[in-house]
């Protein structure tokens, strides 16, 4: 009899699937097939100079560091939040760094002793994270029609699914990975009444707070003792590939950070000392990195804006994104030309029109039989865009095709071949 050498609990678990679908897509590439990729969420922008030198100055740093992070890198991440009025309570001592922001969430679910709550569509890896740790997870499932933020009566129907033992934490993400949405102040303070009413913690995914033109209110700001604060510098800073992580704990929550610094000590031990000593000198040049930050999200929201108007022109409707580079598309329309779920839908989009698009299905935690697709509009290279964009002006609908089209074209003719697939459909 074959040895069983996989936990019970994990005979459906599997590789992320963006990584996984990134690495198919990539190879087809590489093979010389054209492909408009949408499927993949990384930015398209190049390394902030400040960090570019800081990493050749840093670049013989070999030390083993804490896993709480270089004391004056952890005061600069703080000046940074404060410049944007994220939060003022946190000090240095609050601090766990990490080889990205995914590894540190990883490991609060698996220190955690109770239930985690996640809302419906969610980032890829947040339910095989619970999964992996044995961590019970209930799905709340927010509607539609409310830009998929979850209400307090979302919450409050969730919570009749669990043990009421057992203490609670709810992930959440704004701006939001899949669908670009940014709660709104009034949203997050309806969420924090019934978090604090029900003493549930907040995992407050932030890692795309900067890349958005609406304005970005904090969970910790409205419920500073309850709130764990997780980002990064793979998004706004273009820094995916440099694993550069942090979280932030209430002084209420001492004794889950230090559980959490315990699990990093004992399995990445900590963030590399090239990459901390590189931050600590780029963070020095805030006005040079916030001109960075401006002109990439201005180019994303252009970006976003244009695929949203293109698709929503032949009937692909979406809650239109407010931030990060992700929007989720429906293609319910095109259910009756036999295409009954979301995997037919992309399979047979790269088939016929060569273009690279994700169901959101039980990945993102929504139906199998639903047409959305997680929609990174991001498959450009951003340098020249960034350098063009003029950030004060508000560009007209043909102004905003015109720059696209010059300095982002494969992203305008990825569009227009979805559009081509959609109207071919209707005949």
């Amino acid at each position: 009899m074959p040895l069983k050498l996989l936990r019970s609990d994990l005979h459906d678990y599997h590789s992320a699937s963006n990584l996984l679908f990134n690495n198919q897509i990539k190879e087809l590439i590489a093979n010389g097939r054209k492909i408009y990729h949408f499927g993949f969420g990384e930015s398209p922008f190049t390394v902030p100079e400040p960090f570019k030198r800081g990493l050749i100055e840093s670049a013989d740093r070999n030390e083993y560091l804490s896993v709480e992070g270089l004391h004056e890198l952890r005061e600069q991440i703080l000046n940074f939040h404060e410049k944007y009025g994220d939060f003022s309570h946190f000090t240095v001592e609050d601090f766990v760094l990490g080889a990205g922001s995914k590894e540190i969430i990883y490991h609060i679910m698996n220190v955690f002793g109770g239930e985690v709550l996640l809302v419906s569509p969610a980032w890829t890896s947040y339910f095989p994270q619970t999964q992996l740790s044995g961590r019970p997870a209930i799905v709340i499932e927010p509607r539609k029609e409310n830009r998929f933020v979850p209400t307090k009566a979302d919450i409050e129907t969730a919570l009749r699914l669990c043990d009421a033992e057992l203490p609670k934490v709810l992930v959440l993400n704004s701006p939001n990975n899949p669908t670009g949405v940014v709660y709104t102040e009034s949203e997050v303070e309806e969420i924090v009444l019934t978090c604090r009413k029900h003493k549930i913690l907040i995992l407050s995914d932030e890692i795309y707070a900067r890349l958005t033109t609406k304005k970005f209110t904090s969970f910790a700001k409205l419920y500073p003792e309850g709130t764990i604060v997780t980002s990064g510098f793979s998004k706004w800073a273009s820094l995916g590939g440099w694993r550069a992580g942090y979280a932030l704990f209430p002084k209420e929550l001492a004794g889950l950070r230090m559980a959490v610094a315990s699990a990093g000590s004992h399995s990445y031990t900590c963030q590399p000392a090239p990459v901390q000593h590189a931050l600590t000198i780029g963070l020095k040049h805030l006005d040079e990195l916030d001109d960075y930050i401006q002109r990439t999200t201005k180019v994303l929201s252009l970006a976003g804006h244009f695929c949203y108007r293109k698709l929503n022109e032949v009937g692909v409707t979406a809650v239109e994104p407010d931030g990060a580079y992700y929007f989720m598309p429906d293609f319910e329309i095109c259910r009756q030309y036999g295409i009954e779920h979301g995997q037919k839908l992309c399979d047979r989009l790269l088939e016929e029109a060569n273009v690279a698009l994700q169901p959101c299905d039980p990945h993102y935690l929504r139906p199998r039989n639903e047409l959305t697709t997680r929609f990174a509009f991001v498959n450009f290279k951003g340098k020249d865009a960034m350098d063009a964009v003029d950030v004060d002006k508000t560009y007209s609908e043909k102004e905003e095709a015109e720059f696209l089209k010059k300095h982002a074209k494969p992203l305008v003719d990825g569009i227009s071949a979805l559009v081509e697939f959609v109207k071919k459909l209707e005949g």
